[in-house]
């Protein structure tokens, strides 16, 4: 797709109108500030009334003309239709949905629980297609310059780990869904004026690892003895720690990801490090394509009706 292709100009954003969910705290919250300051009109939607609050009174003061808050559980799908015919209902137009929100378990491969798995694939993978479904109609519709922003994470590029394995499976999820919506705005003439861009990042100084803080009852089991585990707590510990000690300084953000709509940049990952660990599997993948090429002549007949 050109890079020319969906909204280009810092001038164009004016009256705009951006939806963006996990919007109460963290990257929502400063990607809303940077919308604010460019005088977007904002719908900002999170299961965290407190932080919608406190993130809408951080954008009235940036300057946004209008601000609406939408309560909203990206598990359940009626509740993402809700939020998007509020938005649609609001303002009559979307130009900018920015899929951010998400969760993080805690625990190994061998020891996350049905319900961790659950609460991660639900938020973090069905949260997303959720809003896919329902925002990629209107951008449809309206024919006019759009962007659709996603938040992954690096561990939808890396290799799979033996850690947080939920996590980590679900945002390669993300990431392959990212990659179907930008493929559509590249193929479909439909979508022509889309773009689209996937925010990688590793650590950013967040609230994700208080993620228990707000867990549906749905995926809740208290009594599991998983979480009384060092397994679990050690992690717990560990991730917390990485978080906010390691993790960026969140006002990066807003500009950072807002080049990434004015330009169409597609991947984008801002922990410089972490390229190499993108790199060397791909390296991996590739070394094993040559095995497979060196075994095809001795296989390939056998493949044959």
């Amino acid at each position: 797709m050109s890079q020319q292709k969906g909204i280009q100009d810092k001038k164009d954003f004016k009256n705009k109108v951006a939806a963006i969910n996990g919007s109460a705290t963290g990257i929502g919250r400063a990607f809303a500030e940077e919308a604010a300051k460019r005088g977007m009109r904002l719908a900002l939607i999170d299961i965290n009334t407190e932080g919608l609050e406190e993130t809408k009174a951080i954008c009235e003061k940036a300057g946004a003309p209008k601000v609406v808050t939408i309560k909203t559980d990206v598990t359940k799908y009626e509740e993402v239709r809700f939020s998007i015919l509020r938005v649609m209902q609001e303002y009559g137009q979307l130009d900018l949905m920015f899929a951010n929100a998400g969760i993080a378990t805690a625990g190994w491969v061998y020891n996350h629980p049905p319900q961790d798995w659950a609460w991660a694939m639900n938020t973090n993978v069905l949260g997303l297609t959720y809003y896919v479904h329902e925002v990629l109609p209107i951008f449809k519709q309206q024919g006019t310059p759009c962007h659709f922003l996603f938040t992954a994470s690096i561990a939808g590029l890396i290799t799979g780990l033996r850690y947080n394995t939920a996590y980590l499976a679900s945002k390669h999820a993300a990431v392959c869904i990212a990659e179907a919506v930008r493929d559509l705005a590249e193929n479909d003439p439909d979508y022509s004026m889309m773009g689209v861009s996937v925010f990688c990042p590793e650590y950013v100084h967040t609230n994700i690892h208080n993620s228990e803080d707000h867990r549906p009852a749905d995926y809740s089991v208290p009594c599991d003895p998983f979480y009384a585990t060092d397994s679990y707590w050690d992690y717990r510990r560990l991730f917390d720690s990485n978080i906010t000690v390691k993790g960026m300084n969140p006002a990066f953000v807003g500009p950072y990801l807002f080049e990434a709509v004015e330009e169409n940049h597609m991947y984008k990952v801002p922990h410089m490090h972490t390229h190499e660990q993108i790199r060397a599997r791909h390296r991996r993948i590739e070394s094993d394509l040559e095995r497979e090429e060196a075994l095809h002549e001795k296989y390939a007949p056998l493949q044959k009706y």
